[in-house]
């Protein structure tokens, strides 16, 4: 009698790039950092630009990056008041999310179905 053996689940994932730091998590997570871009507070690009990338986080690194993403000062003592770009704020995950998260899923399911080519 014949019997078909089948791969575990994790080593699927990991060949269809979709374990947590596969190709498919990576191209997910650049694909939001781009489209977040637009969305970040820029008054001379020192926010956007000091960003660490990982396989599944987004770190804005400038000393005042927290500041601007919460709207206000860890104590609640100092808000902001005046974004300066049009269409940024606080919380740039969620304008972004709530605006483009149908661009973004298309673009990483077109990336998966291609093989994370």
């Amino acid at each position: 009698m014949g019997y078909v053996q089948l791969n575990s689940l994790n080593k699927i994932k990991k060949k269809l790039g979709v374990d947590p730091n596969g190709r498919v998590q990576k191209f997910f997570t650049q694909t939001c950092y781009n489209h977040m871009d637009k969305y970040v507070p820029k008054r001379d690009g020192n926010l956007r630009s000091v960003v660490d990338l990982e396989d599944s986080t987004i770190t804005y690194e400038s000393p005042y990056a927290r500041y601007q993403f919460y709207g206000e000062r860890e104590d609640g003592s100092h808000k902001v008041k005046n974004y300066t770009t049009a269409g940024t704020g606080p919380h740039w995950d969620r304008r972004m999310v709530s605006a483009e998260i149908d661009d973004v899923v298309k673009e990483v399911q077109n990336y998966a179905k291609r093989g994370g080519n």
